[in-house]
Order: C-alpha cells, then structure tokens, then sequence
C-alpha cells in the first residue's frame, strides 16, 4: 500500500512538473495561480504590462507588452474589463515560445508559455484584440513565473477606457513627396502620443526600472526594460532615411534614456537608416 501511495505521489508531481512547461492549464484562467504549490512573491518583481494601439488594420488592434528587469520562464497574460473581471478579447501574433489558451469556454482569450526547454523570456509582445468596443473599460493582467519556485501575481496594467479609437485621417500615405513624407512622421507622431495617454503606467508599475515610451522626434520608441537595447525599423518617412535598418537606443540600468554619443541628447541612433552611413553609436554605458 505504501509503494502504491508514493507511485501516486510521484505521478501527480510529474504531471504538475511536465504541465509548467506546456504552459499554464484551463483550472487556472480564474485565478492566475499556477499549480506549483508556491506562495506568490510580494510586488511585481520588477514585471509590467504595457498597451500601445496599432491602427494598421481596419479594426483597432493593441500592442501589449510583458516584459521586466529580469528573464522569466513562464507566465499567465488575460484582459479583463472591469465590469465583473470577465477575459475579453483574443490574442494573435504569438512570438516563439508561446501560446494561446482557452478560457471560460471562449477560443484564444488568453496566452501563455510553451517553453519545454525553459529558455529565458524578456520582452514578449501580442497583438490583442477585443470582441467588441463594449469591452471597454479593460485593463491586461499578467501572471509570472520568473523560476520553478517564483511567481509573481497581479501585475497590471493601466485601464484601456477606449478600446477602438480611431486613429487620425491621413490622405497622404503613401505619397512620396515632401509634403506627404512631412505628413506621414506628424501622423506617426500623433499615433505615438496617444499610446503614451493609453498607456501611463510609465515607472511606478516596475518600480522605476524602464524608460518610458516616448516620441523623440523621430519615431516612438516603446517602453523598454532597464539596462536593454531597443530597436526599431528605420521610418520610411523621414527624409534622408533609407527606410533600411534599424534604429537603435538604450535604457540604462536607471531606467533613462541614454545620450547620443555626438548629439548629447536622448535620441535614438538613426545611423543605419541614412544613406552614407555615420558611424555615430548610442554610448553603451549607464550614463543617465
């Protein structure tokens, strides 16, 4: 009887082992809590969730964002409205190492890890997409799993007010010219502007570990996690930009934008995207 019980035991607690790597299961849409049997840290562990729109269809899609100080193995990511805390929306454009989930009946309302071979994960971006702009108001709520026997909970994000804005007429993309280029980088700068207003957590939500999304003049670069390199395609807009390449600028470990090594200023380093390259780089050091 006794072997019988500790062949019981040892089952269950394979099951629970191999079920963290497969992501997290249906039992835990409702409460987030994954099935390791850990108490959940204090704070958020230095782990946000950020929300950016993306008008590049016909509907409003959002852009959101888990990412931290740190890598993590795994993680629970839901929207909710605030009416009751129902999941709403799905979820698209899932990068490696994830994927989607079914809760409450509904196809794809949630998304998770699939990561068999626990490799590190920092910076995971979705495309979100609610149901229907009664959703609204709606916040994301996140669950992660930094290792085995560390979970942080309840890590959320600013409430959405407005899930379907529409995004500002431009008549001139596509156009070429001056006039339309000029027309372009004002709509990207718009676009950018009102992410900021959707998404104002900023610092408070990760204790001050990331460097803000921001409009530099150039192009919106989005929140990123302290002491990492963003990166951005070259804006087709700007005149003089290949539209090649990347853009590049880094966080500091102060959660700052860093200087440009010439310019002494926060922008990002566009040097990939002119046609003669300047050898200008962004200082890699936590100047800020």
């Amino acid at each position: 009887m006794r072997a019988v019980c500790s062949l019981l035991l040892v089952s269950a607690l394979s099951a629970t082992v191999a079920a963290y790597p497969n992501g997290a299961p249906r039992a835990t849409c409702d409460s987030m809590h994954p099935v390791h049997g850990h108490k959940p840290q204090t704070g958020t562990g230095g782990y946000a969730v950020f929300a950016e729109p993306d008008f590049t269809g016909a509907r409003t899609k959002w852009k959101i964002t888990l990412n931290g100080t740190s890598a993590f193995h795994g993680f629970l990511l839901e929207a909710r409205s605030t009416r009751g805390g129902k999941i709403v929306g799905t979820w698209s454009h899932l990068p490696p190492k994830t994927k989607p989930l079914d809760c409450d009946g509904h196809r794809e309302n949630a998304v998770t890890h699939y990561n068999h071979k626990r490799k590190d994960l920092n910076n995971v971006s979705f495309t979100w997409t609610a149901s229907s702009c009664k959703d609204a108001p709606v916040f994301f709520r996140a669950t992660v799993v930094k290792h085995y026997t560390k979970i942080y909970e309840g890590i959320t994000s600013d409430v959405l007010n407005d899930v379907c804005l529409h995004p500002p007429k431009c008549k001139a993309c596509g156009d070429e010219t001056k006039g339309g280029r000029k027309k372009q980088l004002g709509r990207a700068r718009v676009r950018c502007r009102m992410g900021m207003r959707a998404n104002s957590l900023s610092n408070r939500g990760n204790g001050g570990r990331s460097c803000r999304q921001e409009w530099d003049g150039q192009a919106c670069w989005p929140q990123t996690p302290a002491g990492t390199l963003a990166r951005l395609p070259c804006p087709g807009y700007r005149p003089g930009f290949n539209g090649k390449g990347f853009a590049v600028r880094r966080c500091t470990q102060a959660g700052r934008w860093s200087l440009h090594s010439r310019t002494k200023d926060r922008r990002g380093d566009y040097s990939q995207c002119t046609m003669h390259r300047d050898t200008n780089r962004v200082r890699a050091s936590t100047t800020g």
